[in-house]
């Protein structure tokens, strides 16, 4: 038989600013904004269960709860009814979309810097990106260091 681990405790639904901060440090960037914004809401079993998701999908009075926590609760919240909280998942979505697009401006200032360098005319960089070439001039000469 298995040894039993210690039931996690909750931490406290009334978390401070700081708290919540410190219990999104150990995951990615774009979960530490939502909840240190306020957008998105820190399950209260964040610190104490290592599978936990850690945005709250649901509340049981003062207490947050994500999908895997909600599935495994016993008595929290019992005889209180659950408030749906939205889904944090597509602000994820557009934070990840957000990079993309920031890596995907700087791919293109170092290929249009690399395609300078390499002696192509401003005219072939317009007709790539589907524009004149003095847009694309005005768009990258200061990135690429060629006029």
């Amino acid at each position: 038989m298995t040894p039993l681990a210690p039931a996690a405790r909750p931490v406290s639904a009334r978390a401070t600013r700081q708290q919540v901060t410190q219990r999104a440090d150990h995951h990615p960037a774009d979960v530490r904004n939502l909840l240190t914004s306020g957008l998105a809401q820190a399950c209260c079993y964040a610190a104490a269960r290592p599978d936990c998701m850690v945005l709250a999908s649901v509340r049981y009075g003062p207490a947050a709860l994500c999908p895997r926590c909600d599935e495994r609760r016993s008595s929290l919240g019992k005889g209180t009814v659950p408030v749906r909280l939205p889904d944090p998942r597509p602000l994820l979505q557009i934070a990840a979309a957000s990079d993309a697009c920031e890596q995907a401006a700087a791919d293109l200032r170092h290929a249009v810097a690399a395609a300078r360098q390499a002696g192509h005319p401003w005219s072939a960089v317009a007709v790539i990106l589907g524009g004149t070439r003095q847009a694309a001039q005005q768009r990258f000469a200061a990135t690429s260091g060629h006029r």
